[in-house]
């Protein structure tokens, strides 16, 4: 199944140039979204992919590794909110590791938030991942 076209995935550089997330030979089903978040925070620097739901309901297909140090963008770090990375919320800290001047135009240079909530698929080390969420989405996808 090709996730990418199936939920209108907008990819970032790194997925264009791969091409579409097509689920391979080893998927994992992984449930809430507190499980998502301990096993995103157990990736460490690790790089991985994932399409992810925005607040605005778009899907994105992004490249990246979780973790970030004292970005501008960061809350805390501007003493004007919590922690990108914040277990209550279970939110997580992202960069996107892309640069140029249409890709990362703000200041946090491809630093974002993810809402554990709104990870949908995973892909690292070979192995794609796909959140209840994510099943959810698919689901609601292939009924319309």
């Amino acid at each position: 199944m090709n996730i990418s076209q199936q939920l209108d995935a907008k990819k970032d550089r790194h997925a264009q140039k791969v091409g579409d997330l097509i689920l391979g030979g080893k998927v994992v089903r992984m449930g809430d979204s507190a499980t998502v978040f301990a096993f995103v925070s157990a990736l460490g620097g690790r790089f991985f992919r994932v399409v992810y739901r925005c607040l605005d309901g778009s899907i994105r297909d992004m490249t990246g590794r979780q973790g970030v140090h004292n970005s501008v963008q960061d809350g805390e770090v501007q003493n004007v909110g919590h922690r990108m990375r914040n277990e209550e919320r279970l939110n997580l800290s992202f960069w996107t590791a892309t640069y140029g001047g249409k890709v990362n135009t703000g200041q946090g240079k491809g630093y974002r938030t993810l809402r554990a909530s709104g990870i949908l698929a995973i892909r690292v080390e070979g192995t794609d991942i796909l959140t209840d969420a994510g099943i959810d989405a698919l689901r609601d996808a292939v009924s319309e």
